[in-house]
């Protein structure tokens, strides 16, 4: 019994090893992120300051690594 669940496990991994596919480096999926205004960061400023430093911190990271 535990044979053939370990050869099914094993045949398993191996064929879902084979199907996934590298999709590039950072700068090929990530992006800026925009507000529509500036009226969203002075809400954001007052309501969600986590939000628009995870915001901006991100839009750092990309600007550094990407252009």
């Amino acid at each position: 019994m535990k044979s053939t669940l370990l050869t099914t496990l094993s045949l398993v991994s191996a064929l879902l090893a084979g199907c996934v596919k590298p999709t590039g480096d950072y700068c090929d999926i990530a992006g800026p992120l925009y507000f529509g205004s500036d009226a969203t960061v002075e809400y954001l400023l007052e309501n969600d300051k986590e939000l628009l430093r995870g915001v901006v911190t991100s839009n750092e990271i990309w600007q550094d690594q990407c252009q």
